[in-house]
């Protein structure tokens, strides 16, 4: 019994495996990917936090709103472990308040239709910042988008400074 490889052989497997990477590569390219970040902005003379929502990826992706989160309160070490134990997964965003920027009245623009590589930009302003800090805990926010289909992308932490280490 001969183990010996004909070309064909190599052929076979050759085209075997082009094929399984550029599914692979398919598959990874067709997967919506926003980014969500969260910086210093101005708008008009107005300052405040930008919030801003990019679509890196080559498809159309259809925002269904934009929200703001707060941290509340610290969890206990006890919370966090009943949390993941009771819903099985890691409980990254507990403590946080999700706020719907409608509720204070800032019209976010959704739903908004984000076309391949384009971004949607959306400023809170620092006296609304102001009343969200007098309910948290800290002066840390973050922010989310949601599509159509409901995926959630959220920002990193961002810290805004008080007004006396601002001036």
């Amino acid at each position: 019994m001969s183990y010996l490889l004909r070309p064909t052989d190599w052929l076979a497997i050759y085209a075997a495996a082009l094929s399984t990477i550029v599914f692979a590569w398919n598959v990874i390219r067709s997967r919506p990917r926003l980014k969500v970040l969260v910086m210093f902005g101005f708008e008009g003379g107005v300052g405040g936090a930008s919030i801003s929502v990019i679509n890196r990826s080559p498809h159309t992706v259809h925002l269904a709103g934009i929200s703001i989160l707060y941290r509340y309160n610290r969890p206990s070490l006890r919370e966090w472990a009943v949390h993941a134990w009771r819903f099985k997964r890691l409980p990254r965003r507990l403590g946080w308040v999700h706020s719907s920027l409608s509720n204070y009245e800032i019209n976010d623009g959704c739903p908004h239709t984000l076309e391949a590589r384009d971004s949607h930009h959306v400023l809170v302003p620092e006296k609304i910042l102001e009343a969200i800090f007098l309910e948290a805990s800290e002066r840390k926010i973050m922010a989310v988008a949601q599509d159509k289909i409901w995926n959630n992308v959220y920002s990193n932490v961002f810290e805004f400074p008080s007004p006396k280490q601002a001036g």
